[in-house]
Order: C-alpha cells, then sequence, then structure tokens
C-alpha cells in the first residue's frame, strides 16, 4: 500500500540521519504528501542513489519535483502508478555538545618515563555542510546510518588526530600543559578538513582533558611538591623510593635497586645513587654480626661520600629524616 503522507518526527532532538523505511524501500505515488520539519531536509534514494532533495515544507509529490527519480522509474505526467523508493530524513541544525574519547589508553613515547599511556576526552560540535555529499560518502558508500553509528566514526577521526597531534609534539609528559593549544588548534585544523570531505562542517572542538594513569599522576604531584620539574630530580624520586624499598627488603638483590634508578638510567645522580647506595641493598641489619664475603670495611672517604648522598636526598625532601638515620646506622656498621 502506498503512503500518502510521509514525515519524521525527531522528539529527542539527536537524530542526525533517519531513514524510511528503516530497511528496503517503501511505496510511494505521485500525489502524496511529504512533511518535512524546520531543520530538516529529505532525500529520496534508489538503488544507492541520491536522487531528488526537499527543503521544509509541505510537498505534493509530482513528476516536476522529482524529476531524477521520475525518469529512472519511467513516470509519465499524472501517472499514479505506485514507485519504490526510500527517504533520508536529515537534521541542518548545529549538533553541539558531542563527546569524544579514547577507548583505552594510547601509548606515546617519553624523554622522562621512556613511555606513557594517556587517556583524553573532550567535546566537539558539527552541522550539515553539503547534506548531498554527506549521503552519498557516509551514508551511501560506508552505509552508517544511525547516530550511533555516525558519533562513532566521528570519534574515530578526532582520536586518530588527537594521536598524531600528541605524538608529534610532546616529549614528555611534564611538558604536555603548556602544548594544550598548540595540540588543539593542530587537531581541530586537521579534524576540520577530515570531515569537510564529508560534507560535514567542523563547528568547534573542545579537549577537555588528558589525564595520565594514577602511578604517573602521583609521581607528578610529588615532584610539584618538592618543586622537583626537570627531569633529574623525579628521577632522584625514583632512586628515593628505590632505596627505601631496599632498606626495608635488605635480602633484595641489588638490581632491584637499579631497576628502581631504571627511568632515565646513566644520569649523573642516578649513577652517583647507584655507586654510593647499591651497597646498603645487600647488607644485613645492625647487630647481625654477619660480614656478607667479600663486602669489606667502609674506608673513611667512601663513608663521607655515602653520607653526602643521603644528607642530599633528605634536605631535597627525598627520604624522611628516619629513613636517613636508618641508613646512617647501616653505613656505621660497615665501618
Amino acid at each position: 500500500m502506498a503512503l500518502d503522507i510521509l514525515e519524521f518526527f525527531d522528539e529527542s532532538g539527536e537524530i542526525i540521519v533517519a531513514r524510511q523505511p528503516a530497511e528496503g524501500s517503501g511505496q510511494f505515488q505521485l500525489g502524496s504528501q511529504l512533511v518535512i520539519q524546520e531543520s530538516q531536509l529529505a532525500a529520496f534514494f534508489r538503488d544507492g542513489r541520491c536522487l531528488d532533495m526537499f527543503q521544509a515544507g509541505r510537498h505534493t509529490l509530482t513528476t516536476q519535483n522529482l524529476p531524477l527519480l521520475t525518469k529512472l522509474i519511467g513516470l509519465s505526467f499524472g501517472d499514479k502508478s505506485p514507485f519504490r523508493s526510500y527517504v533520508y530524513f536529515l537534521a541542518t541544525k548545529t549538533f553541539v555538545n558531542l563527546g569524544w574519547g579514547t577507548s583505552t589508553p594510547v601509548v606515546f613515547r617519553d624523554t622522562d618515563l621512556r613511555m606513557v599511556a594517556l587517556r583524553a576526552h573532550g567535546s566537539y560540535s558539527i552541522r550539515l555542510r553539503d547534506p548531498r555529499v554527506f549521503l552519498t560518502t557516509i551514508v551511501g558508500t560506508r552505509g552508517l546510518e544511525t547516530t550511533v553509528a555516525l558519533t562513532d566514526f566521528f570519534r574515530t577521526a578526532i582520536v586518530s588526530r588527537l594521536n598524531e597531534g600528541i605524538g608529534e609534539r610532546m616529549k614528555s609528559i611534564l611538558d604536555l600543559p603548556v602544548l594544550y593549544s598548540e595540540i588543539g588548534l593542530a587537531i581541530k585544523q586537521a579534524v576540520r578538513t577530515d570531515f569537510e570531505q564529508y560534507g560535514i562542517e567542523l563547528v568547534d572542538l573542545l579537549i577537555e582533558a588528558v589525564t595520565v594513569p594514577l602511578e604517573v599522576q602521583k609521581m607528578i604531584d610529588r615532584a610539584s611538591g618538592v618543586a622537583a620539574q626537570d627531569a633529574d630530580k623525579y628521577r632522584a624520586i625514583a632512586a628515593a623510593d628505590a632505596l627505601r624499598d631496599a632498606a626495608q627488603n635488605p635480602g633484595t638483590s641489588g638490581a632491584a635497586l637499579g631497576a628502581g634508578l631504571g627511568l632515565g638510567a646513566g644520569a649523573a645522580l642516578g649513577q652517583e645513587l647507584v655507586t654510593h647506595l647499591r651497597p646498603l641493598a645487600h647488607s644485613d641489619p645492625p647487630g647481625s654480626g654477619t660480614d656478607p664475603a667479600g663486602a669489606g670495611h667502609l674506608t673513611a672517604e667512601e663513608l663521607k661520600g655515602k653520607f653526602r648522598v643521603l644528607k642530599q636526598l633528605m634536605e631535597d625532601g627525598l627520604i624522611s629524616e628516619s629513613d636517613f638515620e636508618g641508613q646512617k646506622q647501616r653505613l656505621l656498621a660497615q665501618v
């Protein structure tokens, strides 16, 4: 049975494109009424081809306003025979505050941490720039006919450009805050160009947050607390953690201490800490009465050097006073 009135209401205000019928083709006939709401337009399709388009208003279907379709199916003037087709209703308004974000953490190289996993999210706004191009490239070719499928497509395109923008510009996660504006502008320009080829205008795009794993954020917060903004201070925090772990686990091998200093191993401070403090990881608790084979005793100069390193760590706030006293007693036991 042919449809006499064809229209679509979007009560949610969130639907970008709607197809009638939802699957296959419907039966229409000339003389039927096509009703298009404000901020809508409609396009007749047949066999995957976008044919005739209509703006907002009430239209009576005739051979005059369906020239491409009537020519394709061979309808003549005054012919009331039903014909098969399907219609897309498109929203022409601006869709604002659409969300985007990384579904999983993305790993980047980092000069301080070697590798760091980041998440990001934000919002964007779009509107149709060229409905016919949109229908041909996105709906017709890719088969993306639902709002969910379309927003997934947009999100993937944005995240792809985000990954490129961060990967090309970020050297260290510690420098990322000052790069927000530069990265945001580059991503917006790239995404705008990408969307234009699909008949979509990117009105706005915002990066609301780029986040790191909790353990990395804690290290950054601690570094800020002790004014450790440069890489050496950041490595020193990791070194102090390794020292503290070694003190709490006397039986742990020296390799564990070295692993704790792995953030930028080879830096001057890291080497100095390894040189002076690795023996502490092997030493037995004071009063144990044991002397590890080959450990020997410390000379006065060696003792002074180790004291200087420990004192500097305590003054920088990287180890507590109790940690300092505990290590001092271990050193004195080796004299």
